[in-house]
């Protein structure tokens, strides 16, 4: 991805208004251009495991990044995450504010990521205190999902959940597996089966 056509993508969605001005706009291609490191991933890999310090925020070029926890009770993984293209993966708390995550991240085979660390994320705001608010974006982003999800675990069958995610993420079925599918909707991988037996496939 070329860095003017991720500052586009950047403005239009979290930061309308901060950074329209052109030297601003100018000065983040230029921070971005030296400071971002491409990396892809033909394999799967675990970027971050539970109890590690959150270093890096992660911009998904290409793939997926599943973002999941272990369940005390039965000790299976729970999956809370699908970051798939055009988005930022973090644990945003402990990434802000120092902790260790309370998370694993896992890449996703032929998966290409864009990444920057913690101290030049802090020294991109020091330059250029407009970007600011694309923290904030991605903050408030974080928010409405968090909302979102709960909302809908709550209130939609497993179902309308398995629909919605196919809406939102088109090639999911493509990038991971019937299991991680099913622990993010909340359901055992026999009932997303049972499921698809009894609805059809979309």
């Amino acid at each position: 991805m070329d860095v003017k056509d991720l500052v586009q993508a950047l403005i239009q969605g979290p930061a309308p208004y901060a950074l329209q001005d052109g030297q601003a706009r100018e000065q983040l291609e230029d921070f971005l251009a030296v400071r971002l490191a491409r990396s892809p991933f033909p394999h799967r890999q675990l970027l971050l495991s539970a109890g590690q310090l959150p270093d890096y925020l992660y911009y998904v070029e290409k793939g997926l990044i599943r973002g999941y926890f272990y369940d005390d009770a039965s000790g299976r993984p729970v999956t809370l995450f699908l970051w798939d293209e055009v988005s930022w993966a973090v644990p945003l708390q402990g990434f802000f504010h120092r902790q260790p995550s309370d998370i694993y991240l896992e890449v996703m085979p032929e998966s290409v990521l864009l990444s920057l660390s913690r101290g030049q994320v802090n020294e991109l705001v020091e330059c250029l205190p407009a970007a600011e608010t694309l923290l904030r974006g991605l903050l408030l982003r974080y928010c409405a999902f968090h909302k979102k999800r709960t909302k809908d675990l709550l209130t939609r069958s497993a179902w309308e959940r398995y629909l919605d995610l196919l809406q939102t993420h088109p090639h999911i079925e493509q990038k991971v597996s019937k299991e991680v599918i099913a622990s993010y909707l909340g359901v055992t991988p026999q009932s997303l089966s049972r499921l698809l037996r009894e609805n059809g496939h979309p």
